[in-house]
């Protein structure tokens, strides 16, 4: 157990995770069931975090497969890499993760009278497995950084049309532009996720993370989907409290330019906030 503690405090803190989870899915709910009960949402909101912090341990466990050797070359102090925890331990905690993964996606469908909504949760769990493979073009994808980047997020355009199916209700213009709004937030908190300069053994850079790959650019990015994004959300729900907070946000991010942990905070409590106005008052 102190193995699997450490492994998850150096790899998968719980605590920021969990939050993560919970907005993702607020934001899900809000822009999905807007006219629903708040008691319905805040319930669903709950069921589908759960759903959502299990994808993501269970994507962690794969990536460290995924990743191996080039984990080994570059940071042989990760706890998979120094012998914290083993192949056989990761499966475990894979297959556990998946169990509870499939269990609240059915769950949270079946509760709302759509059971068949699983079937988008299982079209989520295929293109995973495709990311996990690389979509069998591994040497082609470590030569094209952005459409890696491009291919691995567009499984995000999938999950608000499960919870349209969760909830039965067909998309209008408005929620598909909070649909992109979402995708376009899940996009910043993947660049937040790799935001820094990473180093190997000799020092190098290693050009696996945002900040070392596009530069400033993706400070922009994260800059402009904070705009873009609480624009969108407040076209949707019509609430002014979505283009504050992105009003806030832009003008937090341009204060705290140059301190890279700074603007990790600023975009994740953004995010968290726009979720949490998108779920109360949907």
């Amino acid at each position: 157990m102190k193995n699997l503690a450490i492994y998850l405090r150096e790899r998968f803190p719980v605590g920021v995770t969990a939050t993560h989870a919970f907005a993702t899915a607020a934001m899900l709910v809000g822009i999905a069931g807007a006219g629903t009960s708040l008691w319905l949402r805040v319930g669903m909101a709950v069921a589908i975090a759960v759903t959502f912090f299990f994808f993501m341990l269970r994507m962690r466990v794969t990536d460290e497969f995924k990743d191996w050797r080039h984990d080994k070359a570059n940071y042989p102090n990760r706890p998979v890499q120094r012998g914290i925890i083993n192949g056989r331990q990761l499966v475990g905690i894979g297959a556990i993760a998946l169990t509870i993964e499939l269990v609240f996606a059915f769950a949270t469908g079946a509760y709302a009278g759509h059971p068949a909504a699983i079937g988008w949760h299982v079209a989520i769990l295929g293109y995973s497995v495709l990311t996990h493979f690389e979509f069998f073009a591994k040497p082609f994808l470590e030569r094209h950084f952005n459409i890696y980047f491009g291919l691995h997020q567009t499984i995000f355009v999938l999950y608000p049309v499960w919870l349209f199916a969760i909830f039965g209700t067909a998309p209008t213009p408005a929620s598909l532009l909070g649909a992109a709004g979402f995708v376009g937030f899940m996009a910043a908190m993947e660049i937040v996720r790799k935001y820094e300069i990473r180093r190997n053994p000799a020092g190098e850079i290693v050009l696996d993370t945002y900040l070392a790959v596009w530069k400033t650019g993706a400070f922009w990015a994260m800059w402009a989907i904070t705009v873009a994004g609480g624009a969108a959300l407040w076209a949707v729900a019509d609430n002014w409290w979505h283009l504050f907070i992105a009003v806030v946000t832009a003008g937090a991010l341009i204060s705290v330019k140059k301190r890279t942990d700074a603007v990790r905070a600023a975009v994740a409590i953004g995010f968290i906030a726009q979720a949490a106005v998108m779920l109360l008052w949907a």
